[in-house]
């Protein structure tokens, strides 16, 4: 740092020396770096929803290439304790968060060189407070044309 604040109050022209190892000048962003923002991305928009930060585990891995050659990333979810309310929920609503997700990764000026590959949600049998039986079945809905009255 020194050296970089020197270099513009000097009135000589070369350049200075160089001390610092060039990895420390660097303006690139690391995948860890990365990760860290869309971790954060994550953690937000599960907060907005009201879950609690104490209920689950985020994880961001690199998972390959994207569609159009860019880095690709995803986001892991681990439900680790399971809320009657909040839970389902969140569950049934995966494609709104991976929306907001995608949205503001979208909207990053840092992020526009990477590519996110989607969310990923895990609850195990070994979640604490977890259903131990199935609470719902699918059904069928049958469209019954008729006259409205």
């Amino acid at each position: 740092m020194k050296t970089m604040i020197s270099r513009v109050f000097t009135k000589r022209g070369g350049p200075l020396p160089m001390k610092l190892s060039p990895w420390s000048v660097s303006s690139e962003l690391s995948y860890s770096d990365i990760e860290n923002y869309y971790l954060r991305i994550i953690l937000d928009c599960l907060r907005r929803m009201l879950v609690s930060t104490d209920s689950i585990e985020i994880d961001v891995r690199p998972s390959g290439t994207g569609p159009t050659g860019l880095p690709g990333f995803s986001g892991y979810v681990r439900i680790i304790k399971w809320d009657p309310v909040v839970t389902p929920v969140l569950l049934q609503n995966m494609s709104v968060v991976d929306t907001r997700i995608r949205k503001v990764a979208d909207a990053s000026v840092i992020l526009e060189h990477t590519h996110f590959a989607g969310i990923w949600f895990q609850a195990t049998s070994s979640t604490e407070g977890s259903p131990t039986a199935l609470l719902g079945l699918p059904c069928e809905l049958i469209h019954q044309p008729g006259t409205a009255g």
